[in-house]
């Protein structure tokens, strides 16, 4: 019975990014007037992505918190799947800076993971809070250099740059500014959330940054090992 928990654990997020990848590549052509043929490589290979976290808990040892696990295969699900999939971006006002700024908040707390992972629980918490919003806006730049080769390679137009004919007052240099800005946005709201958790001892994340490696025995849940300090 534990193994079967433990098995369900860690592959019910592939399953859930395989199932939203496939119906929304089987209704793209359906939600959007003009196919985009990129989506029928990114949605499988986005889908996944959810496959490297009972990797790294197998391999590497390392047991991602499922809160972190789950808000990365959401944020698989509503930017690649419903946002262009199934064109979302055009339904929804601002839907690409919502994403960004989701993507800042849940990658500060997995850089602060990381961080407690590798040994870092004893550093400064200012100096630590200046390395995982570094680490973010270098993040959110990675992921806009991504945009701009997809554009090169595939001949797609992720980044907009064909809406300045239609719209002279759309400039994608600031839209691509505003990307990274909000994402540094989502992290000063992660930082506020560990301000509260400190006033509320400990109450709002309840430890769930605190790093804790894959137990090397499969047999045991990696939640029985000791934190690493």
């Amino acid at each position: 019975m534990k193994n079967a928990k433990r098995a369900l654990r860690m592959w019910a997020p592939f399953a859930f990014s395989a199932a939203f990848g496939i119906l929304a590549v089987s209704l793209h052509h359906v939600a959007c007037p003009k196919v985009i043929p990129s989506v029928y490589i990114q949605a499988p290979l986005y889908a996944l992505v959810p496959v490297l976290f009972p990797l790294l808990e197998k391999f590497a040892k390392i047991r991602l918190p499922g809160f972190l696990v789950a808000v990365i295969t959401l944020q698989i699900i509503i930017s690649v799947d419903l946002g262009t999939a199934l064109n979302f971006y055009a339904f929804i006002p601002h839907y690409d800076k919502i994403l960004h700024t989701f993507f800042g908040f849940w990658c500060a707390p997995l850089v602060m993971y990381f961080i407690s992972l590798w040994g870092g629980d004893a550093m400064n918490a200012w100096g630590k809070g200046v390395i995982v919003l570094l680490a973010v806006l270098g993040a959110a730049a990675v992921w806009e250099v991504s945009e701009y080769c997809m554009s090169l390679v595939l001949g797609t137009d992720p980044q907009l740059w064909k809406g300045v004919l239609e719209d002279p007052s759309y400039h994608p240099l600031k839209d691509t500014m505003w990307d990274i800005i909000v994402a540094a946005v989502g992290t000063g709201v992660f930082f506020v959330t560990l301000g509260v958790d400190r006033l509320c001892g400990g109450k709002l994340w309840r430890g769930v940054l605190a790093a804790r490696p894959a137990a090397k025995d499969c047999g045991h849940e990696p939640g029985e090992t000791s934190s690493v300090s």
